[in-house]
């Protein structure tokens, strides 16, 4: 598992920003950064971030070097689709999705139902299907 707090880190003093901006501008709970070594952030946590800083997600975790941001919904209500859409067109069970990533079954009824994977599960998904993040994930128009 990636240290998202390491790689968000890094981005806030490139941009000249600070954890405790983050925290002032209502992006994260006061404290909440730090838990970012040990778990990953949720998947809202990371929108904010992101829009924040104007970034896409690819970019923040480091799976591209060219920021293709569009600002993210903070509701995603499409990740399901478009994780069944990139399986179907595929030819992937999801059996054998959540054998190869490791993903029980329930969660991806939960997803199916509105519940927002972790950013690393979706990190994971992404490199699955050699896509950005941003074709899981709904931007604003």
């Amino acid at each position: 598992m990636s240290n998202y707090g390491e790689l968000i880190l890094e981005i806030l003093i490139e941009k000249g920003k600070t954890i405790k901006d983050l925290e002032r501008n209502n992006i994260l709970a006061k404290n909440s950064f730090y838990s970012f070594s040990k778990t990953a952030p949720s998947l809202a946590s990371m929108i904010k971030i992101a829009n924040y800083l104007e970034l896409s997600i690819d970019y923040i975790v480091g799976t591209t070097d060219d920021n293709n941001f569009k600002r993210y919904k903070l509701k995603q209500t499409k990740f399901y689709e478009n994780l069944e859409k990139m399986r179907s067109s595929l030819n992937i069970s999801k059996l054998k999705l959540c054998s190869d990533l490791g993903i029980s079954r329930t969660n991806f009824s939960r997803w199916k139902y509105g519940t927002a994977p972790s950013i690393s599960k979706i990190v994971d998904i992404a490199k699955y299907f050699e896509c950005n993040i941003d074709e899981l994930l709904e931007t604003e128009k």
